[in-house]
């Protein structure tokens, strides 16, 4: 995973806004991209009891596949970010990392169970840090909200704010945090409306 590291601004004062932690926990498993950090991919915990709707039924089912495949691996826990609102910084571990039996005995069940074999030796993503101007940081902070919001995440240290606590942090809301092409859009999404006015009167 890369991650960009962006240009910080001061240390600022954020209010209520205290440093908190969210694990990725994907209820389909699945990784989770953060915009607010160019390049940010975050693989999930697994577990093979995730509960997906039958789309026939409407009641919860556990997969064939995960039953087969995932429920040979061991318990894997997601990736974690840190956030530090009043120094517009973050860092991101994967637990992995630093426990080897747990990748030895997923790399050994991997190789087993599947037609994918992995050679060398497994281990999670390295520790990473970075800093963020207000503007990504204030946006960072409420796109963890909604990972949390949308059960693809749970806090592991410290408390999740309120989005109010989170509108009033300074800065302004990105528009389209994770664009890497050009565009006309404005910057902010306080802008949008007038861009949108200015495009219709224009006949853009």
């Amino acid at each position: 995973m890369a991650v960009a590291e962006l240009e910080p601004r001061q240390t600022v004062k954020t209010g209520p806004v205290a440093p908190f932690t969210i694990e990725i926990d994907g209820h389909n498993n699945n990784d989770v991209m953060l915009q607010s950090i160019p390049g940010c991919r975050m693989r999930s915990a697994i577990s093979a009891t995730r509960y997906v709707t039958d789309y026939k039924t409407g009641q919860p089912v556990i997969s064939i596949d995960s039953a087969i495949h995932l429920g040979q691996l061991p318990p894997t826990p997601g990736m974690q970010i840190t956030v530090y609102p009043d120094k517009c910084s973050y860092t991101i571990i994967d637990p992995m990392h630093t426990d080897e039996d747990l990748c030895d005995r997923l790399q050994s069940a991997i190789n087993r169970s599947t037609n994918m074999r992995i050679d060398g030796k497994l281990r999670g993503v390295p520790p990473q840090k970075g800093t963020l101007d207000v503007d990504r940081m204030k946006t960072l902070c409420r796109e963890m909200l909604c990972v949390l919001g949308s059960n693809d995440a749970k806090v592991v240290k410290g408390v999740a704010p309120s989005i109010e606590d989170v509108d009033k942090l300074p800065g302004n809301y990105l528009l389209n945090p994770g664009s890497t092409i050009p565009n006309t859009q404005p910057r902010y999404e306080k802008d949008m409306a007038a861009w949108v006015q200015q495009l219709n009167r224009t006949g853009g």
